[in-house]
């Protein structure tokens, strides 16, 4: 399997799952939070009752062209959403949506999750296409 058909992370649109480039990808952070009660007792124990565990995912892209398909212009490295696609999407969705996670090893894990964070910075201009630094936060719900 070649690096164009092996990304990482998909998103759902509401019709279809659409390819999230890996093109200047940072990696694929991932942390976990545990929503809990915990609380010390009169004998110095600690109890704790977890309701949930969540994750978080966080990355950044460098260098990301804000745009695919202008002739003559660099466009995403893999074919996937470039720039003004991630940022369009963001704006698009204010609610949940499922993302698509591709494994090393062949499983995919669908999960439900909302953006709580995105930015961009323009780093170069150019006559049909500029190249963008973002960076974007979900958090699983």
């Amino acid at each position: 399997m070649a690096w164009i058909d092996n990304a990482i992370m998909f998103w759902h649109d509401g019709t279809q799952y659409r390819k999230i480039t890996d093109h200047g990808r940072s990696p694929l952070d991932e942390s976990t939070e545990r929503i809990e009660k915990k609380q010390r007792m009169a004998d110095g124990t600690l109890r704790r009752y977890t309701v949930a565990k969540k994750r978080t995912w966080s990355c950044s892209w460098d260098n990301l062209p804000s745009k695919t398909g202008v002739v003559g212009y660099m466009n995403t490295a893999d074919g996937g959403y470039a720039g003004q696609d991630i940022e369009a999407f963001h704006d698009a969705h204010d609610d949940e949506f499922n993302m698509q996670l591709r494994k090393g090893d062949g499983t995919i894990e669908v999960v439900t999750v909302m953006i709580t964070d995105f930015s961009k910075s323009v780093v170069k201009r150019g006559p049909g296409i500029d190249l963008w630094n973002l960076s974007i936060t979900l958090e699983e719900v």
